[in-house]
């Protein structure tokens, strides 16, 4: 299996997945419904914005002396639903009393927040994953748009996402999972060092 190619469209268990070597551009794979997903490298600027969301999350960790949670960049994260689906959300939350589902090569089971950041590939951030994150039971989707400069906070209620804010470059993000965390929109989408 270690010689195995990845290249998108081909059926793999979580098993064979995992053991897929890197690909030579290091584009991020994952795995939907047993099917091999490879998303195209992402742009600058949606490294800059996933740089400095972080940045943010790891200063308000840096508050505590036992963090309220981790955050995790491109990690896999393995559903759990019914079907082979793991995911690499560009970041993802989870809770300190949950963080024993971490282990070395995923995330068992969902995370407490998914955060994704809009690329080229829109539909299966705002559709696909969406449905997958609400079956799995993620608390909540943050989604980053940077070609609206705009945050759309969903909240998990019943099984399906409902919209608690979609906030501009004039807004925060805040979270009561992680009471005291702020993340002025303005420091990230208008930050003078983002590339356009």
């Amino acid at each position: 299996m270690a010689t195995l190619k990845p290249r998108a469209g081909i059926r793999l268990t979580i098993e064979e997945f995992l053991d897929l070597p890197d690909t030579e551009d290091r584009r991020k794979m994952e795995l939907d419904e047993g099917e091999l997903y490879i998303m195209p490298r992402p742009r600058r600027v949606h490294q800059f914005l996933q740089f400095h969301i972080r940045l943010h999350f790891e200063n308000y960790a840096g508050r505590f002396e036992e963090p309220p949670a981790e955050m995790l960049t491109d990690f896999v994260v393995h559903l759990l639903l019914e079907v082979r689906t793991l995911l690499a959300p560009d970041l993802c939350i989870v809770l300190r009393e949950r963080l024993h589902l971490v282990g070395d090569r995923m995330v068992e089971g969902a995370p407490d927040i998914a955060i994704e950041i809009l690329s080229s590939d829109r539909r299966r951030d705002l559709v696909r994953k969406r449905q997958l994150y609400a079956e799995a039971g993620v608390l909540e989707y943050w989604i980053f748009d940077p070609e609206n400069d705009t945050a759309t906070l969903l909240d998990l209620h019943d099984g399906e996402y409902v919209e608690r804010a979609v906030l501009g470059a004039d807004g925060i993000v805040s979270t009561p999972l992680l009471p005291g965390l702020s993340i002025p929109l303005s420091e990230v989408f208008n930050n003078p060092r983002r590339p356009r």
